[in-house]
């Protein structure tokens, strides 16, 4: 019996041992050639930045706002914005930025899009949660478990040429696949009252006006079967707590007449690199962006 007991805690003690060896080695993985890890790890390592504007979101911004131009044109940006985020996230990052650098930036720009996406989910992105300062790791934090989109994303890597040729520049993640829409246009109505109504986006406003900083929020364009009928604005969404921002539907019909939707998509509604550089441009010469 005692030989037994032996044997398996002998057992159990390799396949701890090799438990811990397999997480550690995903993890520096991981860490080495996620793009959103990457991002992360980079904007908490930023020496004196002095960034003019902040883009937050989630891949809908990370593939559609060419920071890198933007900062050609004067305004100089980078892309904070994560696959999947969750507008809380954004609330978090921006939190972090504004705590641990002196600083502001003159504007934050968060992009959404009310027609795909949710604004009040309360889960904070993986990578954020697992690098924020004081957090406490547990068993969920295990690697393997936590980070199983990313492992997804390093198996796409590891099959697709093309996938391994994406790049990230001053935050934004590019990509040259082309995914043709043949969508058509189905006259929706931009759902203004979700901004309007959106507890993490008011929270946001609260932080930007207690910095002095304009909010800038952006409906992304989408494919032609996810473009509303309404006009571009620019509109005043007024919250709760008595701030504003400032609307511009750039998911509008008159709007997205630059796209080429046989030419400017990756897929899901996602910029490539060619209509992300269009679509910013487009951008820039609709909003004034002025600086102090």
């Amino acid at each position: 019996m005692r030989k037994i007991t032996i044997t398996f805690l002998q057992f159990l003690l390799f396949f701890a041992v090799f438990s811990v060896f397999v997480n550690a080695i995903y993890l520096l993985v991981i860490i080495k050639t996620d793009w959103d890890f990457r991002k992360r790890i980079e904007s908490l390592r930023f020496s004196s930045p002095d960034y003019d504007a902040l883009i937050l979101g989630s891949s809908l911004a990370q593939y559609g706002i060419d920071s890198e131009l933007m900062t050609k044109h004067g305004l100089k940006s980078y892309n904070m914005a994560l696959v999947g985020n969750s507008v809380k996230t954004c609330y978090i990052q921006l939190q972090e930025y504004l705590e641990k650098y002196s600083q502001k930036p003159e504007y934050v720009i968060l992009v959404a899009n009310s027609c795909l996406e949710s604004f009040d989910q309360e889960g904070i992105h993986p990578v954020v949660e697992f690098t924020m300062k004081k957090q406490k790791i547990d068993f969920t934090d295990i690697p393997v478990s936590k980070f199983r989109w990313q492992g997804t994303e390093l198996f796409k890597k590891a099959l697709s040429k093309e996938y391994r040729s994406g790049y990230l520049s001053f935050g934004q993640l590019r990509r040259s696949k082309i995914v043709e829409d043949y969508s058509e246009h189905d006259y929706l109505h931009m759902n203004y009252h979700k901004y309007e109504k959106a507890i993490w986006i008011e929270k946001i406003a609260a932080s930007c006006a207690e910095e002095q900083i304009k909010l800038v929020l952006i409906e992304i364009p989408g494919v032609n079967e996810t473009q509303n009928s309404d006009s571009i604005g620019p509109y005043i969404v007024s919250f709760k707590n008595k701030n504003d921002a400032i609307l511009y539907n750039f998911n509008s019909i008159e709007f997205c007449r630059f796209i080429e939707p046989t030419l400017d998509w990756i897929g899901l509604s996602h910029f490539n690199e060619k209509g992300a550089a269009k679509f910013t441009v487009e951008m820039l010469e609709f909003i004034d962006f002025k600086l102090n």
